[in-house]
């Protein structure tokens, strides 16, 4: 695999993007890989995932002060870049600086030889933190959940990746929508449907199914496979680490 910068997006809330970052970069720690996950959402929800409170130092502090990249060791294989809760005003400050786009891939210059894959979990929007992310990454993954009004927005999330190829990272690509929260009901069929058709080439076999213990272990502040190796989530995003390492 050429590739090794991800960035996980999806201009929706709730998706399951960062549950995502989490187990996926679990599950491709397991499998040998050397996996950095970054938290580039304000909500700081993948920290606090990884059952980090609190830190003086984040993806923030390192962008906007031009300084090293905080990495933290979460587990064998899978470290962490945490980012500040509600740190707000970061996004007007990447608007108004010179440059304020590229400073998320200047900083990984630095740590990218440390790492087999890098995983950035975004926020639910596409402003400038999202927009660094997608300049410092080789491809995307696009987390859908199988739901009428997460898949209504893809084109637009399509049409920006196209633009930001176009115009600022050529080598960008969509590495593959992963569809997640999968009930089975006729309706969520339907949409997964929708999304194959959509995007034939694109879009992961393996299904992420709802499963409360992947929103236990959330709470929990740990990864599903140490929460609940048996699980249907463990299974699910096991699949999906082996087949987006093919």
């Amino acid at each position: 695999m050429t590739q090794k910068v991800f960035s996980l997006i999806n201009h929706k809330g709730g998706v399951g993007k960062t549950t995502t970052t989490h187990n996926l970069g679990k599950a491709l720690s397991l499998k040998g890989k050397k996996v950095l996950m970054i938290d580039n959402d304000p909500q700081s929800n993948l920290t606090t995932a990884c059952g980090v409170e609190s830190t003086e130092e984040s993806i923030y502090t390192a962008l906007l002060n031009g300084t090293s990249l905080p990495v933290l060791n979460i587990a064998e294989n899978l470290d962490l870049v945490p980012a500040e809760l509600d740190y707000t005003r970061i996004e007007h400050q990447l608007l108004t600086e010179m440059n304020g786009y590229f400073k998320l891939k200047k900083a990984l210059k630095s740590i990218l030889k440390d790492y087999d894959i890098i995983l950035i979990d975004c926020p639910p929007s596409l402003g400038a933190l999202t927009s660094n992310a997608l300049i410092a990454s080789d491809a995307l993954l696009i987390v859908v959940q199988s739901s009428y009004l997460s898949v209504k927005g893809l084109q637009t999330i399509v049409d920006i990746v196209n633009e930001t190829k176009e115009e600022l990272n050529p080598k960008l690509e969509i590495k593959g929508f992963i569809l997640t929260q999968e009930n089975r009901t006729v309706v969520r069929k339907e949409m997964i449907k929708v999304v194959k058709e959509a995007y034939p080439s694109n879009v992961f076999e393996t299904i992420i199914r709802q499963n409360v213990a992947l929103e236990e272990a959330t709470t929990s502040q740990i990864d599903i496979f140490t929460y609940a190796p048996d699980s249907t989530g463990a299974a699910d995003y096991m699949s999906l680490a082996e087949e987006f390492l093919k």
